[in-house]
């Protein structure tokens, strides 16, 4: 599997474990950015729909446009997706330095 649910050796979908390293979803990430995922908070069929489109942990990711409340659009691969607030905030990202 990708290893979505939950990372053993770092961060994890738990809020706590997440904030200590650094990550924060990606609702709140300022737009512009080069982020990476570091795992979603959801079960099996958020983490399923997410590898489908190419977001799981590891992979690197640009924030183009993020509002509150409204969809981002994101930059993964060479395409641009839009997500809903509701899954944006399921997406822990830490920064790319």
């Amino acid at each position: 599997m990708l290893g979505c649910w939950r990372r053993r050796n770092g961060c994890s979908a738990e809020t706590a474990v997440s904030e200590a390293c650094g990550a924060q979803p990606l609702s709140r990430a300022q737009a512009g950015r080069r982020l990476k995922v570091a795992g979603i908070a959801g079960g099996r069929h958020v983490c399923a729909r997410m590898a489908a489109m190419g977001i799981y942990p590891g992979v690197e990711m640009e924030l183009l446009c993020a509002g509150c409340g409204s969809p981002c659009l994101v930059r993964v691969h060479g395409g641009t997706l839009s997500l809903g607030a509701g899954v944006s905030h399921k997406i822990l990202v830490t920064p790319v330095a």
